[in-house]
């Protein structure tokens, strides 16, 4: 439980340093990447598809614009959080360094040509976060509530990665 506030706390310190784009309202999957918000929010997928992109029901929405969270069921029936990020003005060094400050173990990787790193916690293996600089830097966090393997957070956190990057046109 200490770590899930740890995570909050990472995500306070993002938004009090760096000043991402929000907007309320209902997402629209046809919004296209020139637009400079279209990250924003609660990124560019209905709740519909993100739940369908790593398997899980019963999907409900916690949260808004920053900083966006969802609880929602895999499919072995365990709690699971996701949790969304944009920043617009951050950058995947400075994500490198929060990392760091919290004692997160992070693995550098290239998705779809954008960098990008894992974030995991050595003391919590259901818990893990992709990381890319796109705009600034989106972030997905998957955190399994009963702390186990499985299913595989980071495999999670790069399924909705990707699918947020390929309504993106990359």
């Amino acid at each position: 439980m200490a770590r899930w506030y740890s995570r909050i706390a990472v995500a306070a310190l993002l938004i009090a340093t760096v000043t991402g784009c929000s907007h309320g309202g209902k997402q629209d999957d046809a919004r296209v990447s020139s637009d400079p918000n279209f990250l924003a929010g609660c990124g560019p997928l209905e709740d519909q598809k993100l739940a369908s992109a790593i398997n899980v029901t019963g999907m409900k929405r916690l949260s808004e614009p920053t900083i966006c969270d969802w609880t929602a069921v895999n499919a072995g029936g365990g709690a699971v959080d996701l949790t969304y990020a944009w920043l617009r003005d951050d950058t995947l060094s400075r994500e490198v360094q929060v990392a760091g400050q919290f004692g997160y173990q992070i693995e550098r990787l290239v998705v779809r040509n954008f960098g990008g790193m894992y974030w995991r916690d050595p003391k919590d293996p259901g818990s893990c976060a992709v990381t890319v600089a796109d705009t600034g830097t989106v972030t997905w966090w998957v955190h399994n509530r009963d702390h186990t393997a499985r299913p595989d957070p980071c495999a999670a956190a790069m399924a909705l990665m990707t699918a947020v990057l390929s309504v993106d046109g990359v």
